[in-house]
């Protein structure tokens, strides 16, 4: 309807966008059309056309920017934003009806009527809001009516016009927003946070930017108590809750997985120093082995542990299993069987070889016996020296061999070689404090042997004398007498002679005749004790060179022992025999024991008891004259002592003729080499001289700072020192320094300052070795008489 220069027209015809139309009709369609599409310039329909409308108030009047803007609409719920002063507006609350006369214009793409004059109709209830979706409110249809939404926040913003809450999903997202009053003020719609559920009341109407026009529908309110909280949301929303859950638990488990293997490492460090300690304090390898059997398990989960260690003189490893009762020999040049192989191969190349399943190893290729799943074998090095080599296999399993597991392992084999360094170093420091002791012990009783002999010598006089001169004198007792006096001074006579071996000279010994004087000086005692005496002597004469004494000491001292085991034996006999085989002669010494009945199986190695050198001892005394000594184990009830020593015939066969020495001399043989440190030992034990064999210059230091020695041979090549810097060491501490080197070596020898030094060749010529002894013994001999 018109009314003359008025258009009059209804709330929705004038909210249409690029539109033309004048009758209701026309105007629902055009509606339809235009919520159908979009309008490309956002032109309201009657844009700059004076109009004349009429309407509801459906709110309170809002100030934004410059103005209040009042919201009416009719009863179809089609609605409009005027935008009017105050003065206008004064009086009118919502429900009022009233007519308002004015411009169409357009406020950022929503279309508004600018007002001249508003006049109050009437006043009703109220309209309700009309309660709509996120998705309803997107849409032309409700612009400018009051409506209520519910959606749950998902954000907020603020910009130079106020405040911005957005709520709902992506798709139904809808703008709340609440125009600022002034520039200055603060936030206005605080206290929401994402996922809280609200409930919003106002106008619904549109927003649309500048060029490239982004536009969005929005709701906007009076006040923030336009909007009500229904439901509180989560402090930190499901989703990135979830996720922090999820990446809580995984950081949880990533350290505690972590922790755990840090704590198994802990422990198995612990174990590790705590099983080191208890080897380095082991006395033996099978002590050494045993204790690796408890332990090593909880450390690798082994299921069997080896101990292959180094006999330089057999040039063989010798094997011990912590599941075999069997040693086992393996020969390093030739070995037999993958696992002896494999050990051959880590000892020779001085590698750790780690086997992680022994069906792709080449050493198990052709193996047809069980063999284990996994092994490792690891060299054994103290210092550079290698003493053999620690094997451990899994044999049900697959097991790797981590580096941390190898650099473990590789930490305790070499703990283990330095406990069986130790070991032979502990066991020639006992054997140098024995012979020390026995020195002592010796001298003793050469002081006391000394005082007895002319008491024994007097009554032995006074026997006779008193027979020859008294006829009617009782000449049974008188014999008696001095049979017993001539007794304890051939007693005395053999005490003052074992204190003397240090002294004694070398002299061919015939070993049948030095028997058969022990068996006569014993055989009282065995008589006494119900011991039996069987002898089995050679036909032909045993003659050995060496020092009577001392091989008078080692034989008594033997038959000793025998007799102890025997006498507590039930069958007490003992079995003496000699056999000449090869240039050389092997005593037999055959005894009784009494293992069966708990006691022991082998005679003990000490000092203790009536022989006066313990076992060590014997057998340094019979590998000094180029002999060998075994204790054999015949039957749980018998034993036997082998003493091997060469004949000397055999001896001197293509010797030159030098001279008997003129005194024992005391030699110190540094010599890496088992073989060449035999030899020397033999040839110098032929001698007569006290041989000390070490095989590196630590050793040798230690034991010049504890004897004085006559003399001292090191080879050229010393593990770990060069043998100047030895020489410099020792020399002043021993009589002579004789360097053994190569016949290759030619030079070597000159760095002796004048004559100070001497020097031997390889091979070991025997005649070159008396001679330079025999310069020792001049040199000696000269520096006694200044």
């Amino acid at each position: 309807m018109a009314t003359g220069r008025l258009a009059r027209g209804t709330l929705a015809a004038l909210a249409l966008f690029c539109l033309a139309g004048a009758t209701l009709a026309q105007e629902r369609v055009a509606l339809e059309e235009a919520e159908a599409r979009s309008a490309p310039d956002f032109t309201p329909t009657l844009e700059d056309r004076e109009v004349l409308v009429s309407g509801q108030i459906s709110g309170r009047p809002v100030w934004i920017a410059d103005a209040f803007y009042a919201a009416i609409q009719d009863e179809a719920s089609y609605g409009l934003l005027l935008k009017a002063g105050a003065k206008q507006l004064d009086g009118l609350e919502p429900g009022d009806w009233v007519e308002a006369e004015g411009t169409i214009s357009n406020r950022a793409g929503s279309p508004i009527l600018i007002s001249r004059q508003v006049r109050k109709l009437r006043h009703a209830a109220p309209p309700a809001p009309v309660a709509l979706s996120a998705s309803q409110v997107n849409s032309y249809r409700y612009m400018g009516v009051l409506v209520t939404v519910e959606n749950i926040v998902s954000g907020e913003d603020r910009n130079s016009g106020g405040d911005l809450l957005l709520i709902g999903e992506d798709g139904e997202s809808l703008n709340i927003f609440l125009p600022r009053t002034r520039r200055d003020s603060g936030p206005q719609l605080a206290g929401f946070r994402v996922g809280d559920r609200i409930r919003v009341t106002g106008i619904a109407s549109q927003y649309c930017t500048l060029p490239p026009f982004d536009r969005y529908f929005q709701v906007l309110i009076g006040s923030p108590a336009a909007v009500a909280t229904l439901e509180r949301g989560w402090f930190i929303q499901p989703p990135v809750l979830l996720a922090s859950l999820i990446l809580a638990a995984a950081l949880a488990a990533i350290w505690w997985i972590r922790e755990r293997r840090m704590a198994g490492l802990r422990k198995q460090m612990r174990l590790l120093n705590a099983l080191g300690e208890q080897v380095v304090g082991a006395t033996s390898p099978a002590e050494i082995l045993r204790r690796l059997t408890l332990n090593l398990p909880a450390l690798s989960h082994a299921s069997d542990v080896g101990l292959y260690i180094q006999n330089r003189g057999a040039k063989v490893l010798e094997g011990m299993l912590s599941k075999g009762s069997q040693a086992l020999i393996v020969d390093p040049e030739a070995p037999s069987g993958a696992i002896a192989s494999a050990v051959s191969t880590s000892f020779r190349s001085r590698t750790l070889i780690a086997i992680h399943d022994t069906r792709h190893s080449p050493f198990w290729r052709d193996e047809t016996t069980p063999t284990p799943r996994s092994a490792l074998f690891v060299p054994m090095l103290a210092q550079s020296e290698l003493m053999g080599v620690l094997e451990m296999h899994h044999s049900k399993r697959f097991h790797y061999f981590s580096h941390s597991e190898q650099a473990a392992m590789q930490h305790l084999a070499n703990q283990i070689a330095t406990a069986l360094k130790l070991q032979e170093q502990h066991s020639m420091r006992e054997q140098l404090f024995r012979s020390e002791k026995l020195a002592a012990t010796g001298q003793l009783i050469s002081d006391v042997a000394n005082e007895l002999r002319s008491p024994l010598e007097s009554i032995a006089m006074l026997a006779s004398t008193l027979r020859s001169r008294e006829p009617g004198a009782p000449r049974a007792e008188l014999d008696s007498i001095a049979g017993e006096a001539k007794r304890a001074s051939e007693i005395v006579g053999r005490l003052v002679s074992f204190a003397r071996v240090e002294t004694s000279e070398v002299a061919p010994v015939d070993l049948h005749a030095l028997l058969s004087g022990l068996l006569k000086f014993r055989a009282p005692e065995w008589k006494v004790k119900g011991v039996e005496i069987k002898t089995q002597l050679a036909g032909s004469r045993a003659v050995v060179m060496g020092s009577s004494g001392q091989l008078e000491q080692v034989l008594l001292n033997l038959l000793v022992d025998a007799e102890k085991s025997a006498a507590e034996a039930a069958e007490k006999t003992i079995t003496i025999a000699t056999s000449l085989l090869a240039n050389r002669v092997l005593v037999e010494i055959t005894y009784s024991v009494r293992s069966a009945e708990g006691h022991r199986a082998e005679p003990a190695d000490t000092d203790h008891g009536s022989g006066a050198l313990g076992l060590g001892v014997c057998r340094g005394i019979v590998e000094s004259h180029g002999g060998e000594f075994r204790i054999v184990h015949t039957s749980p009830t018998q034993a036997r002592f082998d003493i091997e020593l060469p004949l000397a015939s055999g001896r001197r066969a293509g010797a030159a003729d030098i001279g008997e020495p003129t005194r024992q001399l005391t030699v110190l043989v540094v010599e890496p080499d088992v073989k060449a440190q035999r030899q020397l030992v033999q040839l110098l034990g032929n001698r007569g001289d006290r041989v000390v064999p070490v095989s590196n210059a630590e050793e040798a230091a230690d034991v010049v700072e504890r004897l004085r020695f006559d003399m001292a041979i090191c080879a050229v090549r010393l593990p770990g020192v060069n043998w100047m810097e030895f020489s410099e060491r020792v020399r002043h501490r021993v009589g002579g320094f004789v360097l053994l080197r190569d016949a290759l070596n030619g030079d070597t020898g000159r760095a002796f300052p004048g004559s100070e030094g001497l020097v031997l060749s390889r091979p070991i010529d025997e005649t070159e070795l008396y001679r330079i002894c025999r310069t020792v013994e001049e040199r000696t001999t000269l520096i006694a008489g200044d």
